[in-house]
C-alpha cells in the first residue's frame, strides 16, 4: 500500500523552463542565448534575494548543457530524459550541488579542486553548483582562484548567493554576473493565482466551489512576501492547511498578524490629521486584536510609500491589498497632506523596524512611534518662517527687547551715549525686559567649555582607560610607565628606562592614541610627553654599571609599588610599609 507524500507547493511547482521563469526576463535571455550558440562560460555568479529563482536558474541552466535529448546545449531542455531528471531534482552525478554554509573550509576547497580534473561520467560537462557561495572562508576562496579562471574544458562553475558584497573582487572578476532583482507583488500575486488554479482552487470571487481563495488574499499573501515568490508559495501553504481549503482576506490578515489596511488608512489619517486622541484608540485596537507590532509598521509603511507615491505622481497605480475606498481615502490624504511631512513620516517608519526588533514591549514602542507621527504635521519649516519676514541678528548682535510697560527716558539725539557707572556704584539705567514671545538667537555654534581636569587618580585612572578603550595593546604597555597630571598635561615616566618603550610611545600613531585619550581626559589644548627616569647620580650608564643588579631591580619594583594608587590606598588604610617586593614570575 503506498501513500501520497506532501510536496510543499514551492518544490512541486520549482521551474522546469527557462519559460516558467518569473520576473527574470533579461537574465532568461542571456542564459538562453548562451545555450543556443554554444557560448557557455566557465564561472557565473547569480546573486539576488532570497527565493528569486537563482538556484532554479542554476538547474535549469545544468539541464540545458547536459540534456540527453538534444546533440548539444539546449534553451529547452526536455525535462524527461535521466539527465535532466536528476540535475532538476538536485541529485545528478555530473551536477554536483554543493552547500557553502557547510563546505566552507579550505580543506574541502582542495576537494572540490581535485574533483574538478576528473572528466564527466555521463554528460557533456560537470556542472558545479555552488549555493550560498558567500558563506566560503577567505582561505577557501584563494584556493579556487586559479581553478575558476583557469578550469578543465568539461567544468562549469555557477555560483549562487544572497549577499554580493561578501564575495571577493578577485572571485568576482573571474565570472559572468547576473544580478536577480526582487518581484513585484503583483508578479508574485499572478504566479500564486496560476498555482493555485492548477492546485485546483477557485480565484474568481464571483463563483465559489470549495476549495478557493479570495484574490485579496492572494494579493496580501503577495505583499508579506517581499518579492519572494518561495516565500508567498510557502505562505500559501500555511493559509490553506489553517483555513481547511476556503482562503479569505480575514484570514490571511490572522495568519500574517497584520489588520486590515483599510482599517490602517483610517489609522494613517488620524496621524496625518494630529488627532492624538483617535491614534491612541487606533493603537488600542490593533494591541487588542493581537496584530503583530512589526507586520503593522510594515503595512502602514507601504500606505504612506503608496501616499507619497500619489502626492509626487496622482496617476500612480493603487496599493495592494487596499480596498477602492481606502485608496480613495489615500489618494486624498495624499492630496491635502504637505508632501515634506509625508516623506518625514516615511523616513521614521523606515527605521522603525530596528526598534521594534530590539524593543522588550514592540506593541508600547509602536504607540510611542504612532504618537510621534502625529506631531509632524504641527512643525513648521524653518523655510517658511524665513519667508514670512522675519530675519536672524547679526552674529554677535544683542537681541531686540519687547516693550516695557515702563516708559523710557527721553535723551536728545545729539547727545552722547550714557557713560557706565563706577565700579560698585548701582546702575541707574532699567534692564532690558525679557521677551515674552520666542525670538530667533544667532546661527553661530556656541563652542563648548573644555571639562575641568579631574582630580589627582581619577583622571589619572580615566586617562588609562581611555587609552586602554582606543588601543589595547598600549594600554597594557602603560601598566609599568608611571602616569602624573599636572594641569593640562600628562607626564608618562618610563622608570626604569626603557629605549624600545620609549621609541614605541614616540610613533606617530601610538602618539595620537595617547594624544586623543588625554584630551579626552583633560579637554582641548591637553597634551603628553614622555620622558625617563634619572638615577640620582645623573650618568645613567655609569650608575647602572656600578650598580648592583639585582639591587638595582628590588629599588625600581619598590618604586614602582609605592607609585601605584592602590598600593597607597593600602598603605594609608593600615599604616604600613613596603618590606620587600618580588617579580611576577608568570609574566614574561
Amino acid at each position: 500500500m503506498t501513500t501520497n507524500t506532501f510536496v510543499p507547493l514551492a518544490r512541486k511547482w520549482r521551474p522546469r523552463t527557462f519559460t516558467d521563469l518569473v520576473g527574470q526576463p533579461e537574465i532568461v535571455r542571456a542564459l538562453t542565448n548562451a545555450l543556443t550558440q554554444d557560448r557557455m562560460a566557465h564561472a557565473y555568479l547569480f546573486s539576488g534575494p532570497r527565493g528569486v529563482g537563482k538556484t532554479t536558474s542554476a538547474r535549469l541552466l545544468a539541464a540545458g548543457i547536459n540534456c540527453r535529448s538534444a546533440s548539444g546545449p539546449t534553451p529547452s531542455p526536455c525535462g524527461t530524459c535521466e539527465s535532466c531528471q536528476e540535475v532538476l531534482e538536485g541529485r545528478s552525478i555530473d551536477a554536483l550541488e554543493i552547500d557553502g554554509a557547510t563546505h566552507g573550509k579550505v580543506d574541502q576547497a582542495r576537494d572540490l579542486i581535485e574533483i574538478v580534473g576528473y572528466a564527466p561520467v555521463r554528460d557533456r560537462r560537470k556542472v558545479f553548483i555552488i549555493d550560498e557561495v558567500h558563506a566560503i572562508s577567505a582561505a577557501a576562496f584563494q584556493a579556487l582562484l586559479k581553478t575558476l579562471e583557469e578550469p578543465p574544458s568539461h567544468a562549469v562553475f555557477i555560483l549562487a548567493t544572497t549577499e554580493r558584497h561578501k564575495i571577493p573582487a578577485t572571485i568576482l572578476s573571474r565570472c559572468q554576473r547576473f544580478d536577480f532583482r526582487r518581484l513585484t507583488d503583483s508578479e508574485v500575486a499572478d504566479r500564486l493565482a496560476e498555482i493555485a488554479h492548477r492546485e485546483g482552487y477557485a480565484v474568481d470571487a464571483a463563483e465559489k466551489p470549495a476549495p478557493w481563495v479570495e484574490p485579496a488574499a492572494l494579493a496580501a499573501l503577495a505583499a508579506a512576501a517581499t518579492g519572494s515568490l518561495r516565500d508567498g508559495l510557502s505562505l500559501l501553504d500555511q493559509a490553506v492547511a489553517q483555513t481547511g481549503g476556503r482562503v479569505t482576506h480575514g484570514d490571511v490578515a490572522l495568519l500574517l498578524g497584520s489588520p486590515d489596511r483599510t482599517a490602517l488608512v483610517a489609522l494613517l489619517a488620524a496621524i496625518l490629521s494630529g488627532d492624538r486622541a483617535a491614534v491612541l484608540r487606533g493603537a488600542a485596537e490593533l494591541e487588542a486584536a493581537g496584530s503583530d507590532p512589526r507586520a503593522t509598521a510594515h503595512d502602514v509603511t507601504i500606505l504612506v510609500r503608496g501616499a507619497v507615491r500619489f502626492a509626487a505622481d496622482p496617476s500612480a497605480p493603487a496599493v495592494a491589498g487596499v480596498s477602492e475606498d481606502g485608496s480613495a481615502t489615500l489618494r486624498e490624504l495624499a492630496r491635502t497632506s504637505a508632501y515634506s511631512t509625508l516623506l518625514r513620516v516615511l523616513s521614521l517608519l523606515s527605521e522603525a523596524e530596528g526598534m521594534l526588533r530590539r524593543s522588550d514591549v514592540p506593541s508600547l514602542a509602536l504607540e510611542v512611534l504612532f504618537l510621534r507621527l502625529a506631531e509632524l504635521p504641527r512643525l513648521v519649516p524653518i523655510e517658511e518662517i524665513l519667508a514670512s519676514g522675519a530675519s536672524l541678528p547679526p552674529p554677535g548682535a544683542r537681541p531686540a527687547a519687547a516693550p516695557s510697560p515702563i516708559p523710557a527716558r527721553p535723551q536728545p539725539a545729539a547727545l552722547p551715549a550714557e557713560p557706565l557707572p563706577r565700579p560698585g556704584a548701582a546702575d541707574p539705567r532699567p534692564a532690558p525686559a525679557v521677551p515674552d514671545s520666542p525670538r530667533f538667537v544667532g546661527l553661530t555654534p556656541l563652542e563648548a567649555a573644555d571639562p575641568e581636569p579631574e582630580a589627582g587618580s581619577d583622571a589619572i585612572t580615566a586617562f588609562r582607560e581611555a587609552v586602554e578603550k582606543r588601543h589595547s595593546n598600549l594600554g597594557a604597555a602603560l601598566e609599568d610607565v608611571s602616569v602624573s597630571i599636572e594641569g593640562k598635561m600628562v607626564r608618562l615616566v618610563l622608570d626604569p628606562p626603557s629605549p624600545p618603550l620609549a621609541r614605541r610611545l614616540g610613533e606617530p600613531a601610538m602618539k595620537k592614541v595617547l594624544d586623543e585619550a588625554a584630551v579626552a581626559v583633560l579637554g582641548s589644548k591637553a597634551r603628553v610627553t614622555v620622558e625617563s627616569a634619572e638615577p640620582a647620580g645623573g650618568d645613567l650608564t655609569a650608575a647602572a654599571a656600578s650598580a648592583d643588579p639585582g639591587k638595582v631591580e628590588r629599588e625600581n619594583l619598590k618604586n614602582r609599588a609605592a607609585a601605584d594608587e592602590k598600593v597607597r590606598k593600602i598603605l594609608d588604610l593600615f599604616d604600613g610599609e613596603i618590606a620587600d617586593v618580588k617579580p611576577d614570575e608568570r609574566k614574561p
